[in-house]
């Protein structure tokens, strides 16, 4: 069994108990959505797109993960965990240039101009949008800020 078919067999296990569940909390009508209608619309997509996958898997995939990917996942869970730790201390502008330039030159495998011009300025960006723009309390950590911000 390849990745993509194992990986389909999951979402579909995952999908099933969810679609469930979100039926109990009630759909709603079309006008007025219950509590159960966006769930079960993500449960029929996530088991529709791991059906697609058990039927017509990725010509060419791999039959099991390589040591590389399992590398890449590690190094992804531990910059998350590294986000969720270093948040406060210093601050959402570094932590999130850090978590995206370790994301994407070590996982992604981009080169180092690249991740770092698409690492700096995504964190700069995504700080304007929510401190500037949607007015969301972020941590300020070690960088200063201008006033105002």
């Amino acid at each position: 069994m390849n990745v993509d078919r194992f990986l389909g067999w999951g979402a579909l296990v995952l999908a099933l108990p969810v679609a469930a569940a979100s039926w109990g909390f009630g759909l709603g009508s079309p006008k007025s959505p219950g509590a159960g209608f966006w769930p079960l619309v993500v449960a029929v997509v996530t088991a529709g797109l791991g059906l697609a996958l058990i039927l017509r898997p990725t010509p060419g995939a791999p039959a099991a993960a390589g040591g590389s990917r399992w590398e890449k996942l590690a190094i992804a869970l531990g910059t998350l965990f590294f986000y969720v730790v270093a948040l406060e201390p210093l601050g959402y502008l570094l932590t999130t240039a850090i978590v995206l330039f370790v994301q994407f030159r070590w996982v992604e495998g981009r080169t180092w101009l690249s991740t770092t011009i698409t690492s700096t300025s995504a964190a700069v960006i995504t700080l304007i949008l929510f401190r500037v723009l949607l007015k969301v309390t972020l941590p300020l950590g070690v960088i200063p800020l201008p006033r105002g911000w």
